[in-house]
């Protein structure tokens, strides 16, 4: 994906089957290397991110099939301990999880860099903390940083400063294969944490205390390989209804998780549009203008910072949003840069500290570039409820999370060519 090219201005309605979620496929795919057998995925999403971190799989030594009908089959049992290159690693966020599950199963661990989205510092200071909590000695430097505990790891009481998911994810992972108990106190919530503890036990872990802010592990001598269907991916089925909402639905998800978007859900009732929801599918209707509202990002139950961006082209949308509307991010320190974009469609988008007011208008056509994942979407949300011809460059970032962005849009009636 080089450049999205959007005819906008059209209503969109439809049904859309989410796919699996890249943010639980990676710690999955990494945190498979623990148990050195083979691990076989289900509802694995072909995004870039996923598709990378197989490179980088394949590249230490893992066996890599796809299997008819779509699963995944990695066989572990060949991978080496040594540091993939960094033009692997650089381009997604995930990489960091090569350093629990390396620690965890060979003692030693590198990692020459991690990339992913660029909104701000994201240093990985709480996981090397929790690493050297469970006795790993750790050195870093301008080519990298390399995690040894040649005895071992030995279970400890671990505080995060902030519930990371990364930290949490990553700590998971290392303290499963570490002599004693581990306590992970002030942990994520969020539902991939949940996920990846749902495999590591399948592989043979004792983990106690998920979805909550202190999660208990109890280290075993080795883990063995096991099956996995990777959960929904809620940011995408977000993502899709914040589109129904944007350009007037109604727009079901279906193959989804209602549990996981009560956040969003919860907006968009206080917004005024119409959720209907059931076991495994969610459906909204905005025929009507919405009202704008207040949302305020943070860790699991609360509001998705990976929403934030689409809920900002919410409020920009003259004509369909009333009222001013805000959006304050407290989970990274800055993540506004896609409102550059936004203003160049007309948006009128007032930012201090970290806080967002959006005042409704008129938007306009134009020829936008995705600074990231989620910002890229909230553009495209932009340019399909927009009369006239948008495009999208750098429009790669966007397909990082997304798969089969062009045949869904088009399924539910949108004008839209991918390059």
């Amino acid at each position: 994906m080089n450049k999205i090219v959007v005819n906008g201005g059209r209503r969109l309605s439809g049904e859309v089957v989410i796919g699996g979620s890249k943010n639980a496929a990676l710690p999955l795919l990494f945190g498979g290397i623990a148990t050195g057998e083979v691990c076989i995925f289900s509802n694995l999403p072909r995004v870039s991110d996923v598709l990378q971190t197989l490179e980088i799989l394949k590249f230490l030594g893992a066996r890599i099939r796809f299997l008819p009908g779509g699963d995944v089959r990695v066989d572990y049992s060949a991978v080496q301990s040594g540091r993939a290159p960094v033009a692997l690693t650089a381009s997604i966020r995930g990489s960091t999880y090569l350093l629990g599950s390396m620690l965890a199963r060979f003692g030693r661990a590198e990692l020459a860099a991690a990339g992913g989205c660029d909104f701000g510092s994201r240093p990985i200071d709480q996981h090397l903390m929790g690493f050297e909590c469970l006795g790993a000695k750790v050195s870093s430097n301008a080519d990298g940083v390399v995690v040894e505990a040649p005895n071992g790891l030995c279970g400890t009481v671990i505080r995060l400063a902030m519930p990371s998911v990364g930290a949490t994810a990553n700590l998971m992972i290392a303290a499963s294969m570490a002599r004693g108990e581990t306590v992970i106190e002030n942990a994520a919530a969020e539902p991939h944490v949940a996920a990846l503890a749902a495999f590591l036990c399948d592989a043979g872990a004792e983990i106690t205390g998920v979805g909550s802010d202190r999660i208990r592990i109890v280290g075993q001598p080795e883990l063995h390989g096991t099956r996995n269907v990777i959960i929904p991916d809620m940011i995408e089925a977000g993502t899709y209804l914040c589109a129904g909402v944007a350009c007037g639905g109604p727009v079901r998800v279906r193959a989804v998780c209602p549990s996981h978007l009560h956040p969003l859900l919860n907006a968009f009732r206080e917004m005024g549009v119409k959720v209907e929801t059931g076991e495994h599918h969610v459906t909204v209707t905005a025929a009507e203008p919405y009202q704008n509202i207040s949302v305020v990002t943070g860790p699991f139950p609360a509001f998705p910072t990976d929403l934030h961006p689409q809920m900002t082209a919410l409020f920009a949308l003259g004509g369909r949003a009333e009222g001013e509307g805000a959006v304050t991010e407290l989970v990274w320190e800055s993540r506004f840069r896609y409102t550059q974009e936004l203003c160049r469609m007309g948006a009128r988008i007032d930012i201090a500290d970290r806080c967002a007011r959006i005042t409704p208008q008129a938007l306009h056509a134009a020829k936008l570039r995705s600074p990231d994942l989620r910002g890229g979407a909230a553009l495209l949300l932009a340019a399909l409820a927009t009369k006239g011809k948008s495009e999208i460059t750098n429009a790669a970032t966007i397909g990082r999370g997304y798969e089969h962005l062009e045949q869904k849009l088009r399924a539910l009636g949108a004008h839209i060519s991918v390059s």
